[in-house]
Parts: C-alpha cells; structure tokens; sequence
C-alpha cells in the first residue's frame, strides 16, 4: 500500500507513534537523516501507521493511481 508522508503536518518525531506501532519496520525514523521515512518494500498494508500517526500526517492509497490524485489534491488544499 503506497504512503505518503506530510512533511508539513509531521512533527518528525523520534519516538512517532505510528513508527512504533509498525509490525514490520516499513515506517521508521531515520536518525542520520531526522526524518521519518516509509519502506514500501517492507510494508504489509494493515494501516495502522495510520491509525496512529497524531499529527494525521500520513495518508495511503490502494495503488500509485490513487496515491498520484490522493497528492494532486492535499497541494490543491494547501493553495487555497
């Protein structure tokens, strides 16, 4: 299941909720790089990154169509 992170809603928290409650390491924080970031390799598609994310900074799609228009419209929302 493709992600996308917010990176302006993220807090890029350490400790992220969401990072912790992933079974399967596919979202975690990088720290040589301070950010959170997302393995779609190791992702297994259960949602509860989701779930648990506070800032509701992450998002997810069925397919890359849909992650595409799913982006598309969180820009349109941020211009208005």
């Amino acid at each position: 299941m493709p992600i996308h992170i917010d990176l302006e809603l993220c807090d890029q928290n350490e400790d992220c909720p969401a990072a912790t409650y992933c079974l399967y390491q596919a979202l975690y924080f990088d720290h040589s790089e301070h950010k959170l970031k997302y393995d779609r390799e190791k992702c297994q598609n259960c949602g509860t990154c989701v779930n648990h994310c506070g800032p509701g900074a992450l998002y997810y799609a069925k397919d890359d169509e849909e992650l595409k228009m799913l982006v598309e419209e969180l820009n349109k929302l941020k211009e208005i």
